[in-house]
């Protein structure tokens, strides 16, 4: 291969083609191996840039409506001391800290004779607060002792609960009610089952104090 000076050394025919042969090698092997700016943008393909600054955490869903009723429930019992309350699908059973346990398997089993029963069917939230308040109110004073509540089992209501049933332990353990009530348990299926409540109401004794009715009046929406 001969050339006159440097300067013709990249016109030579022998030259040029390996310089062609060169550069289309190093193209392939650049098309082989990725760059780093290439390799980010595969891997980001298809993300959407966040609108805020700083980490995201993901929020959690917002509990059902029967899971915010049944929270609401619990939290109202953990903050009343005075009764020791279960609540289930099936039943519903409350009872003062110090009640003989005889005096509660006696109402539970159905064993203590009904003086009287309010049934709850057809009324709403504050209709059925209000009736039972003065229902109790009514029997107490009378000396009543035993007495039958019925809710009802809430098959057409949301869920198939009665929501009343649920209220019912709310009622009977919050002030005034609980001043009258010593224990209360779901009634046997002769009288009801699931959707009655047995009530068993305290004695009068004058130095128990006054009882101020007009509470649960004053509260028809708690």
């Amino acid at each position: 291969m001969k050339f006159t000076s440097f300067r013709d050394l990249p016109r030579h025919p022998r030259v040029r083609l390996l310089l062609a042969q060169r550069e289309a090698k190093a193209k392939r092997s650049h098309a082989a191996v990725p760059s780093e700016d290439d390799l980010f943008h595969q891997a980001m393909r298809g993300v959407t840039p966040l609108s805020q600054s700083g980490p995201q955490v993901p929020k959690s869903p917002p509990p059902a409506p029967k899971e915010r009723r049944r929270k609401a429930f619990a939290d109202l019992l953990a903050e009343n001391g005075d009764f020791d309350v279960e609540l289930t699908h099936e039943y519903l059973h409350g009872k003062v800290h110090d009640l003989d346990p005889r005096i509660f398997q006696q109402l539970r089993s159905g064993q203590m004779s009904i003086e009287a029963h309010l049934d709850l069917h057809g009324m709403n939230r504050i209709q059925a607060k209000l009736a039972v308040a003065e229902f109790l109110r009514s029997c107490f004073l009378q000396g009543m002792r035993c007495v039958l509540l019925v809710p009802g089992r809430g098959k057409n209501s949301e869920g198939g609960t009665s929501v009343l049933r649920e209220e019912l332990s709310l009622w009977l353990t919050q002030a005034p009610l609980k001043r009258i009530v010593l224990c209360f348990a779901t009634a046997q299926p002769r009288h009801g089952g699931a959707g009655a409540v047995y009530v068993l109401l305290r004695q009068q004794r004058k130095g128990r104090g006054k009882i101020i009715w007009d509470e649960l009046l004053l509260d028809v929406d708690g």
